[in-house]
């Protein structure tokens, strides 16, 4: 966990291929799942979504509630959350949204049980991020306010610096922008001074997305930058797709006569995201690509780049970007 969280993938393949190994002669037991789970969470870390889903899938088959639950003292946090928090995103990135969000609501169910700290502290985080990656920003607001009390009550210090960073997003979007904004700050300094890196990129985006909001387009660009020299460093391509989107958009938004370089930066999330076959993201990207071309004058190129992306994908409340993308499609036809 502690290769984990400061994004040290050498150290992590190297210790997963150990405890695999460890746990061979018994491919049934807790300790097994456990093993999975932190295979899948290198494969998610490294943006492997497929063979994350794989070893994911498969430890959350091997967990047995009851049987599994004092692992999550020898093997923080819970294994059966961990296993369903992880899974959520790998099938997210990989556009199968309706699975992520019911694994999602699954783990709330099961966490409402705990009472491990560090259990509890580790799902209210991620739902908060998984909520923001979503951008559903009801769910974010509630789990923003529990984390604050369980990492206060617990005193996390890990988990209280997101909790600064994300209580200081929800004082920014309910209109208190520059108090808000300097809380977000505070946040990811905390974060950083205890060499954390493990969603470094939802972090990044939104705190971007902030500086805008203030009128810092150039310091918004800077933390995106700063976000993808992170992935060149440590490996972390987990939301690499999503900060190359987020610096596309920014670009396109500074100068609507300059395009370039915000069309460069997202064909290349294009580009990344086939390669990871991350065909959420990739919607997520042609998406804002298309209305590139549209505002351009190019509906020919948009539809081109559209079409494809949504093949397979119908509508869904999860994700309403696809409705979207149809009504777009149509248009432009």
């Amino acid at each position: 966990m502690g290769s984990y969280v400061r994004g040290d993938l050498p150290s992590m393949k190297a210790q997963t291929a150990a405890f695999l190994a460890d746990v061979a002669a018994t491919p049934d037991s807790g300790e097994a799942g456990v093993a999975h789970r932190v295979q899948g969470m290198t494969h998610l870390f490294a943006g492997e979504f497929v063979e994350a889903r794989r070893e994911l899938k498969h430890a959350l088959a091997l967990f047995r509630p009851g049987r599994d639950d004092d692992l999550a003292v020898r093997f923080p946090p819970d294994p059966g959350a961990a296993a369903m928090i992880y899974l959520a995103f790998a099938l997210w990135a990989l556009g199968e949204f309706g699975e992520a969000a019911s694994l999602m609501e699954r783990m709330t169910a099961r966490v409402e049980g705990l009472s491990h700290a560090t259990s509890l502290a580790h799902a209210t985080a991620l739902t908060a991020f998984f909520a923001l990656m979503r951008g559903d920003r009801s769910q974010a607001a509630t789990s923003i306010s529990k984390l604050a009390q369980i990492a206060r009550n617990h005193e996390l210090p890990l988990f209280q610096a997101i909790g600064e960073f994300l209580v200081g997003w929800a004082t920014a979007d309910g209109g208190s922008l520059v108090e808000g904004l300097e809380a977000m700050r505070r946040g990811v300094e905390s974060v950083r001074r205890q060499n954390a890196v493990v969603f470094d990129g939802i972090i990044k985006i939104a705190l971007a997305e902030a500086e805008v909001c203030v009128g810092n387009p150039e310091r918004a660009l800077a933390v995106l930058d700063e976000a993808l020299a992170t992935c060149d460093r440590t490996g972390h391509c987990a939301f690499e797709c999503e900060i190359r989107r987020a610096r596309g958009e920014l670009l396109l938004d500074r100068d609507q006569l300059v395009s370039v370089a915000a069309e460069e930066s997202l064909q290349a999330t294009i580009v990344l995201a086939k390669r990871q076959e991350a065909r959420g993201y990739e919607l997520l990207a042609s998406l804002s690509l298309a209305k590139l071309y549209q505002s351009t004058g190019r509906p020919v190129d948009a539809h081109a780049v559209l079409v494809p992306a949504l093949e397979g994908f119908s509508p869904t409340p999860e994700m309403p970007e696809i409705a979207e993308a149809q009504a777009l499609i149509e248009r432009l036809a």
